[in-house]
């Protein structure tokens, strides 16, 4: 299973990516880094998972984060000349990295030095020692796979999130919660605990990352045939589903390139 749709849309900076170790690739995307311009902007998107991200200022020791997952849009302007950096944690694995209840990180920029208060300070400081991009990586990496691997998600959150992934978000909720042999109540403390929302929740989210996807490779004007594929009334439901998420419609996504909504991708 793969849920590395793009979470971030990134403007005015260049973006530096390399894939993780072949046993992390269950648990992360890509691991990226960008330096900010005067012309940079960045905008979250909808989307399930955490990430854990660093910031550099000169002068200044590196502040580290996990971003929780979003239910809305949001766009940062940074100053100029900063360095950001990090990875995204695929559903359910930030509970894994942190024990933490998910939904209580959803929608919010926690300090990893309040989640994981022995561990931050020494990988902070190996932090600071790093020079270049590679560098940075790679210390980033050794953190993670000393905490990951040979970590699991919960088998029933799993299968839930492949259902959900595997019909676009238009699987029904007593389906899903019959398919992972559970009562839809119990399905619902699971993904609230492991990804941050109730499922149907997380349909929704997904359906919506569905369409980002169908519209990198589709011609324009096709939203029509995409609400259809996609288990919307119509277009207008379409359209408004996607002024709710990203406050734009589909039209102006596509006139700004879908694709710049892939570049935290590692394809």
């Amino acid at each position: 299973m793969h849920m590395d749709v793009a979470s971030a849309m990134v403007e005015g900076a260049e973006l530096t990516l390399r894939r993780p170790v072949s046993s992390l690739r269950t648990h992360l995307g890509c691991f990226w880094s960008l330096e900010t311009t005067a012309a940079t902007r960045l905008r979250t998107l909808p989307d399930a998972c955490t990430t854990l991200t660093v910031e550099l200022s000169e002068g200044a020791p590196p502040e580290c984060f996990l971003v929780g997952p979003r239910l809305t849009s949001a766009e940062r302007v940074p100053a100029v000349g900063q360095v950001f950096f990090g990875v995204r944690l695929l559903p359910g694995v930030a509970f894994v990295l942190s024990g933490i209840p998910v939904h209580r990180l959803t929608e919010r920029r926690t300090r990893l030095a309040a989640v994981l208060p022995e561990d931050a300070p020494r990988f902070e400081k190996f932090l600071a020692k790093a020079q270049t991009v590679e560098d940075r990586f790679d210390v980033l990496e050794e953190f993670l796979v000393q905490r990951l691997v040979g970590m699991h998600i919960d088998s029933r959150v799993e299968r839930a999130l492949k259902g959900i992934e595997d019909s676009a978000g238009q699987i029904r909720m007593a389906q899903l919660a019959r398919e992972c042999r559970i009562s839809p109540r119990h399905l619902h403390r699971l993904m609230r605990k492991w990804v941050g929302f109730a499922p149907k929740r997380l349909a929704r989210i997904m359906r919506f990352q569905a369409v980002l996807k169908r519209m990198e490779t589709e011609p324009p004007g096709n939203s029509r045939g995409v609400a259809a594929d996609l288990g919307y009334f119509d277009q207008a439901h379409l359209t408004n589903e996607m002024m709710q998420f990203v406050r734009a419609s589909p039209a102006r996504i596509v006139a700004h390139r879908v694709a710049d909504f892939s570049k935290t991708r590692c394809e």
